[in-house]
């Protein structure tokens, strides 16, 4: 019984802490398609390539800027437009697809 309660608490703890999409949407940045997931704990999911990579939210100088230091992956907005770097490459501004 003492290992039942304590696997409740657990799992409510887990519940408590869930993070949720707070917008979607995809862009064209160049001839790469990304899917964007923004999540309401200042991180992202962006899937490129079929593979989703997390990034979080770095401190910028002007605009949001996420980033995955691993694999090399930047997404950022600056004067509202939002550019994508991978591996330091830097991909054309990126147009939001309408659906």
């Amino acid at each position: 019984m003492k290992y039942l309660i304590l696997g409740m608490t657990f799992l409510a703890s887990a519940c408590a802490n869930s993070v949720e999409v707070t917008h979607e949407t995809e862009y064209k940045c160049g001839e790469k398609i990304v899917q964007a997931e923004f999540l309401d704990d200042d991180s992202m999911i962006l899937r490129i390539d079929g593979i989703n990579n997390v990034l979080t939210k770095v401190a910028a100088t002007s605009g949001k800027r996420f980033e995955n230091l691993a694999t090399k992956v930047t997404f950022m907005q600056q004067n509202g437009d939002y550019y994508l770097s991978i591996a330091d490459r830097n991909y054309p501004v990126c147009q939001e697809i309408e659906r």
